[in-house]
């Protein structure tokens, strides 16, 4: 047994750090997957359901994931203005501007804030 861990010990150790790096692999990847149910709440609630929360919410990924959907832009500033948070609603109607400096409702609604 000692003739043969003395012949394949670069064998057995990179064998061991496979095995290990593997588990690592798997349990990190099998940590990951599972999303909380806190965030499918939003999505599985039907459009009429959503509160204004959680529409901003909604719309927040979307422009994440489209960063130049200025449709959402538009929207997620209006629910900004419902909510009473103007400062976000200037910031992203600014950022409206930056993509379309001639956009007529972002530059109207900006002047409304005013």
């Amino acid at each position: 047994m000692k003739d043969f861990i003395s012949k394949n010990k670069l064998k057995l150790i990179v064998t061991a750090v496979l095995i290990l790096f593997s588990a690592y692999i798997i349990n990190g990847v099998n940590e990951h997957t599972v999303i909380p149910d806190h965030i499918h709440s939003v999505d599985d609630k039907a459009p009429e359901e959503r509160t204004d929360e959680d529409n901003i919410i909604v719309l927040r990924r979307t422009i994440q994931n489209e960063p130049g959907n200025i449709d959402a832009m538009i929207s997620l500033s209006d629910l900004y203005i419902k909510t009473n948070d103007t400062k976000s609603a200037k910031k992203t109607l600014n950022e409206v501007l930056k993509i379309d400096p001639y956009h007529k409702g972002a530059k109207e609604r900006i002047g409304q804030l005013d």
